[in-house]
């Protein structure tokens, strides 16, 4: 078990150990954002093009050794280890995330494997060709940190890719605002930062940044899709399961979904990616 001495973070930890079982049951296998071409994607499509878009824009190679960090159920992991042949490994803080990710992996026969670990405080004996980030670096402390943290184990030419949540430009008046504050509780998000504060991190931590979009457009229908599966009886069944054990942080984050849609509408909270080459 992970000791996290965060009381943030154990609170982090102990909603994903209770409620990645319902998430998988509501969503499926990529408990992420979805990125929807045409709009009329299942929700299972759009999260599996989330991730075609990213390791097209990367430009992954086949057989790439690729560290997921906070790989949640395995959803990234699988796909990127059967479909483009990755040999990937996944972290999370989430003893149930492991065991889920691990089952899945055994499931669809998958070259994964998956450890409890923080992401603050990873250590590996060997390097890897891509570090994916996908929905995790805002459940982080300190994000710049994670970076320079990150870069020791990653190889010369290699990729770093972040896709997250961010504030939009102009951060300052938004930190304070209703509805991010709803999103940064009941998500449990520890830190919100602008594209553009990525882009500086990476230039200083040597790395020249490859690709930066705002993907808010392709990807907002994911709350359409929530708030929808969340206004469903047998999910508030589910909801009122959970909050005998997690208390009423599970309402909070039901509430989060109507905050982030009306926030990304509003543009104050975006959906960005970024993917840098380690020099």
């Amino acid at each position: 078990m992970v000791t996290l001495a965060n009381p943030k973070k154990a609170l982090i930890q102990r909603f994903y150990d209770i409620g990645s079982p319902y998430y998988a049951e509501i969503f499926g296998q990529h408990i992420h954002d979805g990125y929807y071409l045409t709009g009329k994607e299942s929700r299972a499509e759009a999260g599996e093009n989330l991730i075609k878009y990213l390791v097209e824009k990367a430009r992954i190679s086949a057989g790439a050794k690729i560290l997921d960090v906070g790989c949640g159920i395995g959803g990234s992991s699988v796909w990127l280890a059967n479909n483009i042949g990755a040999k990937t490994v996944g972290i999370t803080i989430s003893p149930g995330q492991v065991e889920m990710a691990h089952a899945s992996s055994v499931r669809n026969h998958a070259d994964s494997a998956f450890y409890l670990m923080d992401a603050e405080k990873m250590e590996f004996d060997s390097a890897f060709d891509v570090i994916w980030a996908v929905a995790v670096c805002t459940h982080l402390e300190n994000q710049p940190e994670f970076i320079q943290r990150a870069t020791r184990f990653l190889n010369q030419k290699g990729s770093f890719i972040i896709f997250d949540w961010m504030l939009a430009s102009g951060a300052k008046r938004f930190r304070d605002d209703v509805s991010v504050k709803s999103v940064r509780r009941g998500m449990l998000l520890q830190s919100m930062h602008t594209l553009a504060e990525y882009q500086a991190w990476f230039a200083a931590s040597g790395y020249d940044v490859l690709h930066v979009e705002d993907i808010t457009p392709f990807t907002i229908k994911t709350w359409d899709d929530a708030i929808s599966m969340a206004q469903q009886p047998a999910v508030w069944k589910l909801a009122y399961q959970l909050a005998v054990k997690e208390g009423k942080e599970v309402f909070a984050f039901l509430r989060s979904l109507n905050s982030m849609k009306t926030a990304m509408e509003k543009g104050k909270i975006i959906a960005g990616a970024i993917i840098a080459r380690k020099n």
